[in-house]
């Protein structure tokens, strides 16, 4: 059987995109205060805007969020990772509550065990790198205003970076308590 060379190029450019889109989502991107947004589900059960913010090291969720998905059941004691610290753009660290999401679901890609930190002054949540580092490739197109999350199998992951300092602290909330405590976070977090 003969092909020209025109007609077989084509056919492999459409089943190339065939398959390079059967593994990326187009999101379309929201904005809130001119930082791109994009909904998400955790755990099938609660509904959140989240601003993306590639340059956080983990999905950051309010306490408030944190209620729901306790009071719903979707969220455990066993679900509780501990205290961690987060250093935000000044240097300055704080301490937070980790969390493990059993399910994020950003359009139609979902991910297993999602790292989350707790704040209990944020108002909107942070889509970070312990979500956004389990795709191949995570790209904003801006003309379109769409995230493209894709899940390409040949491009190597980056593992999450290894805890550098957990230690307890006494006016945080104990694990299984999620009730609030002495704690309060920069300015940097406050009206977010």
């Amino acid at each position: 059987m003969r092909y020209k060379p025109i007609g077989l190029a084509v056919f492999i450019v459409l089943v190339f995109q065939l398959v390079v889109s059967a593994h990326a989502a187009e999101i379309p991107l929201g904005a809130s205060g001119g930082i791109y947004t994009v909904p998400g589900l955790i755990n099938r059960s609660v509904s959140l805007e989240f601003l993306v913010d590639p340059g956080a090291g983990t999905v950051v969720i309010p306490a408030s969020a944190l209620r729901q998905l306790v009071q719903n059941g979707s969220v455990t004691e066993s679900d509780v990772i501990g205290v961690g610290a987060a250093e935000l753009p000044d240097s300055s660290l704080y301490l937070t509550a980790r969390v493990r999401l059993r399910e994020l679901q950003v359009g139609n890609m979902a991910v297993r065990d999602v790292t989350a930190s707790v704040s209990p002054a944020l108002k909107h949540p942070l889509l970070g790198q312990s979500f956004l580092r389990r795709f191949g490739s995570v790209t904003f197109d801006n003309r379109r205003q769409v995230l493209i999350l894709s899940d390409d199998a040949a491009a190597p992951v980056a593992q999450a970076p290894a805890t550098t300092w957990v230690a307890p602290y006494p006016s945080y909330p104990a694990a299984g308590s999620f009730s609030g405590g002495g704690y309060a976070p920069p300015a940097y977090y406050q009206g977010r």
